[in-house]
């Protein structure tokens, strides 16, 4: 017998989107003209450019910046994501720091990367983006987005989890490098 006063079970809370995945998957369905203006802005030199696709895709994706500095950084991360072409990937094997390593980028331009300011990193991020784009490499962003969403030094949660994504970078970034006979002989 069913019981007429019970209550039916409070529905399951529904996981939080993932704002890199939507944003991600939302260049890779872009028109050409949304993409190739999301691929010439630069959030820096030319703030306005793409700023209704910009708008657009960060709602989308559920993203609501506070103030105009964080939106900066998210529409930083979303020129990057349209340069890498969208190709964002969360497994273990995407870890940013693996795949430098795979594609022999240079420890001294990972140093430059994890040491830079906000500023530099605007600069350095969409060359980044671009490399992985030619080599046809799919990372996965997180780390790489910890490092641009940053508040500045006021910014407490943030800069730790910038801390995190730098360590988590050179630690994966060396894992990865091939051992040499000094190398093992200091492990030893």
């Amino acid at each position: 017998m069913v019981d007429a006063e019970a209550t039916p079970p409070a529905p399951a809370e529904a996981p939080a989107k993932d704002p890199i995945a939507s944003l991600a998957g939302q260049v890779r369905h872009a028109s050409t003209g949304t993409l190739a203006r999301l691929r010439r802005f630069h959030p820096e030199a030319h703030p306005q450019a793409a700023l209704f696709d910009a708008e657009r895709l960060l709602l989308a994706a559920g993203v609501h910046p506070r103030d105009a500095q964080q939106r900066q950084r998210w529409a930083l991360l979303l020129h990057c994501l349209a340069l890498a072409q969208g190709r964002h990937d969360t497994r273990f094997d995407a870890d940013p720091g693996a795949v430098l390593a795979r594609l022999r980028f240079g420890e001294a331009r990972l140093r430059q990367l994890v040491e830079a300011d906000a500023s530099v990193l605007a600069s350095l991020m969409p060359r980044l983006a671009r490399r992985l784009a030619a080599a046809g490499a799919t990372v996965n962003w997180w780390p790489l987005a910890d490092l641009m969403l940053q508040g500045g030094p006021g910014d407490v949660p943030g800069q730790a989890r910038a801390d995190a994504a730098r360590q988590r970078l050179i630690r994966r970034y060396l894992d990865a490098q091939p051992r040499t006979d000094e190398t093992a002989d200091a492990a030893a």
